[in-house]
């Protein structure tokens, strides 16, 4: 996969998550800048170990479970830089971003998972590389839609909000 989808995929993701939560007037799922973070951490396995060939990425250290459980404290200690409120669910989003890129490289060739202790490849081509492009765009799509539909879901939840604490609904 592209770094595009490894990106945005797990950023779609989280706007789907913000975009639920505004539309229920329960506020924000992720503090200022998480989505970011999220973004970063779905690319960050191809920024620690940049591969072009399938080869690269077999042998490639950030590809592996080892690197998926190092992320574990990593996560947690980035997420304590954005505040208190959400930190959690930010740092799990974070950890499965990388889970996520993970998986999107399985599907689209396979990962040397216990590299270098052992050479077992999971995963093939499901998804031919002639396609990623396509995979690409139509992330950027999304995440462009999701956003441009965040202000409608806050506004949603604050009517729902005011609706709920005026005194004929009390009565």
């Amino acid at each position: 996969m592209l770094i595009g989808t490894h990106t945005l995929l797990p950023v779609c993701l989280g706007l789907v998550a913000e975009n639920v939560s505004l539309a229920k007037g329960r506020g924000h799922v992720f503090p200022p800048w998480g989505l970011v973070a999220i973004g970063v951490f779905g690319a960050l396995p191809d920024l620690c170990t940049p591969h072009v060939s399938l080869d690269a990425r077999y042998a490639s250290w950030s590809h592996t479970l080892w690197f998926l459980g190092a992320m574990i404290p990593v996560t947690g200690m980035v997420a304590s830089f954005f505040g208190k409120e959400g930190r959690w669910r930010l740092a799990l989003a974070c950890w499965l971003a990388v889970l996520l890129h993970l998986i999107g490289d399985a599907v689209a060739g396979g990962i040397a998972w216990l590299q270098p202790w052992r050479p077992d490849v999971i995963g093939e081509y499901y998804i031919p590389a002639a396609d990623w492009l396509w995979y690409d765009i139509g992330f950027v799509l999304l995440t462009w839609v999701l956003v441009r539909l965040r202000p409608h879901a806050e506004a949603r939840g604050m009517e729902d909000k005011a609706a709920a604490s005026t005194p004929e609904t009390q009565a």
